[in-house]
């Protein structure tokens, strides 16, 4: 069993997550870690400046919808990797 950790719940790190879990095998576990415990969809942020959409409608909550795919999240920035030792220090 292998153990997948993708660093930011973003616009990068949502879709990677998604990628991993279909391309890893059922025995494998993917976590993502994200010092931010919502995601805001940036792009749309001009949309919520003229009111044609509210913050919560470009907000995701990680935890939720990476649940849906078996993929863990850790809302707790990341310290320091150390690949030499197959390790993530968590703050």
């Amino acid at each position: 069993m292998a153990h997948i950790v993708i660093i930011g719940a973003g616009i990068g790190g949502l879709p990677m997550a998604y990628e991993m879990r279909d391309h890893a095998r059922p025995e494998d576990r993917i976590t993502v870690v994200s010092k931010d415990a919502k995601f805001h969809f940036v792009p749309s942020n001009p949309w919520v400046a003229v009111n044609w959409r509210s913050r919560e409608d470009i907000e995701v909550d990680p935890a939720e919808v990476l649940a849906r795919r078996n993929i863990d999240f850790i809302p707790v920035a990341a310290k320091r990797v150390e690949p030499g030792e197959n390790a993530l220090e968590l703050e």
